[in-house]
């Protein structure tokens, strides 16, 4: 993904640092590594994926499988959406259900 993102660097490591980066796959996926790369790379230029190290080690590990992600926080978390259609026509809840309900002593008579 790094390379088809056009990010060309010298992978040259060490034994070491590929230990690390293969516990870091395991660890946070390698789709997780890679954005935050292609983001690294792309706010300036980088050589070596040595510069990356660091910002990967501080990435969350994945979710265990079978496991949901946490719910959203934060500003209009909580919130519901309205049905757009309903309010764009002025047909609140009182109206509609008034509209069923009349449709539905119409199927009785």
């Amino acid at each position: 993904m790094i390379t088809a993102a056009r990010v060309y660097v010298a992978w040259d490591l060490t034994p070491n640092e590929w230990l690390r980066i293969d516990a870091l796959l395991k660890r946070s996926g390698a789709d997780m590594l890679a954005t935050v790369a292609i983001r690294a790379a792309s706010k300036k230029p980088v050589a070596h994926a040595r510069y990356f190290l660091r910002a990967w080690q501080s990435l969350p590990a994945l979710p265990a499988p079978g496991t949901t992600p946490p719910a959203p926080t934060g500003p209009g978390a909580d919130v519901i959406p309205l049905n757009r259609t309903r309010a764009a026509t002025g047909q609140g809840r009182a109206a509609q259900a008034a509209d069923w309900y009349a449709d539905l002593l119409a199927e009785e008579n």
